[in-house]
């Protein structure tokens, strides 16, 4: 029976208002491979985010290699929800007159526990390939990177970096970060021979901001004795773009692919914020995304089983709001100061019934966070390293179900805090995280 195209519409239109609820939703994606999700929808997520050679499914092929969307035929869709249950600890250490003579005039030192410990975001892909034609064309919604801490203030100075800021304690106060970035590539892929296919993407994006306090911007002492710096508590949006494009090339039981995603190039996010005498102040930061280069492998050594490795490199270095670090000098902080990463993963699927795939894989991803400048990064310890998955998909005629679980084990970075002359003396903070994700999937080929 041939599919009207309002029904696909009318999916479509539904999908894409679940998918907007993730720019809604009060908690933060959590990244694994810096600030990215290593891999991208159920399958992908389950071969450790291998898709630029192997060419999967619809979801992974658009959010890694846009060529690989040529491979599908007909209409592909796929729908997915991702819930996340990130554990965060930030502990911090002042020695005894650390800052001066009797400053502190005992060692403080403590550990707390970050709150916002759920969080959910979907995502969809849509590939169509007409019988026939050369060219398939995509779209699709992804929340690719985010990160996001809540530590609450600390009033009995038993974590000092989480007292309230001078004069009344040495460190931030609260500190809770929200950072969360949808793509919505849009694109076409050619199959220009039997075994070589290109495609593109254009790629444009929404991201949102939430940063307590918001040290990017000069502090001020209106309504205090000792500078401070204010608050950007409402999550600020901000609107970008970018592009990539992909190649793909299949052999008979192997198949090679690379691609390249540019920088996404953001707005400004803007505040307005109001100090302790009630006048207004205007902040504002810019944070792109980096450009990401992908190879990948794939190969098929039998019918039912299929195996996939990536390796991606991450330009943070060039990145605005990432690449520089330190304090500029009106005493804003000038960056994270993150380090380019490679990450590697991969993974198998295997057929094991009529109606039943497994699928595994791991995936490891350098640490971009310098633990000298923990201190600056605390709102976004996006430092996990090692990380294992399993999935399986369940196939129900021309629809599947995919159920998929990873876990990202506990990594920890420590370093001293930091002021405007150096690293300080007598001092540590150290951030810790680990991560446990599920998945469910739908996909329908009409």
């Amino acid at each position: 029976m041939k599919i009207k195209f309002n029904q696909i519409s009318a999916a479509l239109i539904n999908s894409l208002v679940l998918a907007i609820l993730v720019l809604l939703w009060p908690v933060a994606a959590h990244g694994t491979d810096g600030h990215f999700l290593h891999g991208a929808g159920p399958v992908n997520e389950a071969m450790g985010g291998a898709d630029t050679g192997i060419c999967l499914d619809a979801t992974g092929s658009i959010a890694w290699n846009a060529a690989c969307t040529a491979r599908f035929q007909g209409r592909r869709f796929e729908f997915h929800g991702t819930l996340f249950f990130p554990w965060r600890s930030l502990s911090s250490t002042v020695n005894a007159d650390a800052f001066g003579p009797g400053m502190p005039p005992v060692t403080l030192s403590g550990t707390s526990v970050s709150g916002s410990n759920f969080s959910l975001m979907p995502g969809f892909a849509f590939v169509y390939h007409p019988s026939g034609s050369s060219n398939a064309y995509h779209v699709g919604m992804l929340a690719v990177s985010g990160f996001g801490v809540d530590y609450p203030q600390n009033t009995d100075f038993s974590n000092p970096i989480l007292t309230p800021q001078a004069p009344n304690g040495f460190g931030f106060g609260q500190i809770k970060s929200n950072y969360m970035l949808v793509m919505m590539p849009i694109g076409i892929a050619r199959q220009m021979t039997e075994r070589l296919s290109i495609g593109f993407s254009a790629v444009p994006s929404f991201s949102m901001l939430q940063v307590i306090p918001a040290p990017f911007s000069p502090p001020v002492t209106d309504g205090s004795t000792m500078p401070y710096y204010l608050s950007a508590g409402n999550r600020a949006p901000a609107m970008g773009a970018g592009f990539s494009g992909g190649v793909h090339y299949a052999f008979s039981k192997l198949s090679l692919g690379a691609s390249y995603r540019s920088p996404v190039w953001f707005r400004e996010f803007n505040w307005n914020r109001k100090d302790l005498t009630g006048a207004s102040h205007a902040m504002s930061f810019q944070m792109n995304l980096p450009q990401v280069v992908s190879i990948g492998a794939g190969a098929s050594p039998a019918k039912n089983t299929h195996i996939g490795v990536d390796a991606r490199w991450f330009n943070y270095e060039n990145t605005a709001g990432f690449a520089k670090s330190g304090y500029n000098a009106d005493g804003s902080v000038a960056g994270f100061g993150w380090k380019n990463i490679w990450a590697i993963g991969g993974g198998v699927q295997q057929q094991v019934s009529k109606s039943i795939q497994v699928m595994g894989g791991y995936n490891f991803s350098q640490n971009p966070v310098p633990s000298s400048l923990t201190f600056f990064n605390t709102p976004a310890p996006a430092i996990v390293q090692h990380h294992v998955s399993g999935g399986f998909i369940k196939s129900l005629g021309k629809s599947d179900l995919t159920v998929t679980y990873y876990h990202a084990f506990e990594n920890s970075i420590s370093g001293p805090w930091i002021s405007g002359q150096g690293p300080i003396p007598g001092t540590s903070v150290t951030s810790k995280m680990s991560e446990n994700s599920v998945t469910i999937g739908f996909g329908k080929t009409f």
